[in-house]
């Protein structure tokens, strides 16, 4: 396989970011990216009148690390 003659410069010129983040419908706002407040339609201050932000990683909760620590110790050491 041969690349092309600039493709250093082109790698080192481009980030190469990971996939974009995972979007979901404002909370504060209801996806809408503006309330009203005192007859006054307001930018949403979380999501800057987008409507989406960044969803948030999901944490494992305490049994799944209770289960994962047991089934670890379930496991036949050579």
């Amino acid at each position: 396989m041969s690349l092309p003659r600039d493709y250093d410069a082109w790698v080192m010129a481009d980030p190469h970011d990971g996939p974009d983040p995972v979007m979901e419908d404002c909370p504060a706002c209801d996806g809408d990216g503006d309330f009203e407040r005192e007859n006054t339609v307001v930018k949403c201050g979380r999501c800057n009148g987008t409507g989406e932000v960044e969803a948030e990683a999901e944490e494992p909760d305490d049994d799944y690390e209770y289960e994962r620590r047991r089934d670890a110790g379930w496991e036949v050491q050579p």
